[in-house]
């Protein structure tokens, strides 16, 4: 019987298909970065005049007096020294001593009186910075001021407030991919850092917030790199220093991130924080301090003089003597903190993503983590400003959208977005998370022609009655 053969055993086996992969998760977030500054870019260039109100209109009488004439004083020009596009109430009359909201160049109430000359009450460091700027855009352009101001006037608006919100939020990137590997999460909380907040309409307009937010991020961004990333380069300890106060010399409350910044460095390495940081932060403070002796003949921030009798806010015509509306109010401080967290200017009601921070913020001091105490001080600082103001204050920042003097510690908050983000992901929450990005987008959206008027919440509450302001 001849031998039957197997011939299947003989015949070459074909390789099995390599498993499929899965799609490369994709990062939007430079997208993001890049539709958001490229928005603001383009507000800014398309405006056709000087856009501003009562408060912002104080800085830029600054900036120009210092760069037209070399002073700090709101010097009461004649009809003829006049530029082009003064806007004073009555600009067919010469200035009056008794009338001074006819004597700056932009109408405004926020003056002081010092030895009888009118000056803006603003920390003097950073007009005095952006007329360095003004002054290199006149150098450079050929176009003055006095004549042409929309060249100066945009240049400085990128420079100061839509160039800074993107350093911010490149940094601000890094430490989200650095606390979360979830693709959604990143791409969320970026999403929010970029469209979600007030930082980014506020770019539109001159204001101290956004800078300090930026600057604030760039010390938190040095300080982590010494805290937690061990590194002991002199720069970083010169760069988380520096900013820090810087931070504190341009948004007073943030001489809270000074301190803490400045404690922390101590414990990390004395030596270098003795031989580099305090020098560092030395300089922006002295400049702080010399130009506000410059303005006032004193170190004290002119703001502590408001509600004092024979103060820098108290002269014959000062708006400050007899205040009308928002500036007026006599509500309970329940009825104010209410307001101020959850209510019509709500931290949390206008820009609701900034739930999702919190949910992070709460389970980071919740469980052992490198980032616990970063949390556990983010929620004190917060809390301590909070409540700082709801003593000092009762106007919600005046006529503006969303708790101004909050906007410094935003870049802390969207830190621990994506922990939040993540969580809310695992327990099938994405539907919620799309809600509070969009009415944050919606808050958002509503304040980029002018974040200087009232709120879509402040106006329905208005409306409804509830307030009369």
């Amino acid at each position: 019987m001849s031998e039957i053969v197997d011939t299947a055993e003989s015949a070459p086996v074909p390789p099995l298909p390599e498993p499929a992969r899965p799609p490369a998760a994709v990062d939007l977030s430079p997208l993001f970065i890049l539709m958001s500054i490229g928005l603001l870019v383009g507000i800014v260039l398309e405006r056709p005049k000087i856009w501003y109100t009562v408060n912002d209109a104080s800085r830029w009488n600054t900036i120009y007096y210092l760069v037209q004439h070399g002073t700090y004083e709101f010097l009461p020009l004649s009809r003829e020294q006049l530029p082009k596009w003064a806007n004073r109430p009555s600009p067919a009359k010469d200035p009056d001593p008794a009338d001074p909201g006819n004597v700056p160049v932009l109408w405004t109430i926020d003056m002081i009186r010092v030895d009888g000359k009118l000056c803006s009450p603003k920390p003097p460091l950073l007009p005095t910075v952006l007329a360095g700027v003004a002054w290199i855009t006149q150098k450079v352009s050929g176009c003055t001021f006095q004549d042409n101001p929309r060249v100066i006037v945009r240049t400085i608006l990128i420079v100061a407030q839509v160039i800074p919100l993107a350093i911010g939020l490149v940094l601000l990137r890094r430490h989200v991919f650095r606390i979360t590997e979830s693709p959604f999460a990143r791409n969320f909380a970026m999403a929010a850092a970029a469209f979600g907040t007030y930082l980014t309409p506020w770019s539109v307009t001159l204001n101290n917030h956004v800078i300090a937010a930026c600057t604030g991020m760039i010390a938190v961004d040095a300080f982590v790199r010494i805290w937690y990333d061990e590194r002991r380069e002199w720069y970083w300890f010169a760069l988380a220093a520096f900013f820090a106060a810087f931070t504190a010399a341009t948004e007073l409350p943030a001489g809270l991130l000074m301190v803490v910044v400045l404690a922390g460095l101590l414990i990390r390495d004395r030596r270098r924080t003795l031989g580099v940081g305090l020098i560092a932060a030395a300089v922006p403070i002295a400049a702080a301090l010399y130009t506000n002796y410059l303005v006032t003949g004193g170190i004290k921030p002119a703001y502590m003089s408001k509600n004092v009798k024979g103060g820098f806010y108290d002269y014959p015509g000062s708006y400050w003597n007899d205040p009308q509306g928002i500036d007026n109010i006599k509500e309970p401080k329940s009825v104010y903190l209410g307001n101020l967290v959850i209510g019509h200017d709500g931290f949390f009601s206008l820009t609701p993503i900034l739930l999702v921070s919190l949910l992070g913020i709460g389970s980071q001091i919740g469980r052992p983590g490198d980032r616990r105490l970063l949390a556990a001080v983010t929620l004190a600082m917060t809390a301590i400003v909070i409540a700082v103001y709801v003593v000092k204050t009762s106007d919600y920042g005046g006529g503006c959208q969303g708790y101004r003097w909050l906007f410094w510690l935003l870049p802390l908050w969207l830190l621990f977005l994506p922990v939040g983000a993540e969580w809310m992901d695992r327990v099938g929450g994405r539907v919620i998370l799309y809600w509070l990005l969009a009415i944050s987008i919606f808050s958002v959206g509503y304040a980029l022609d002018n974040p200087w008027t009232n709120s879509w919440l402040r106006t329905l509450f208005n409306q409804a009655g509830w307030i009369d302001y």
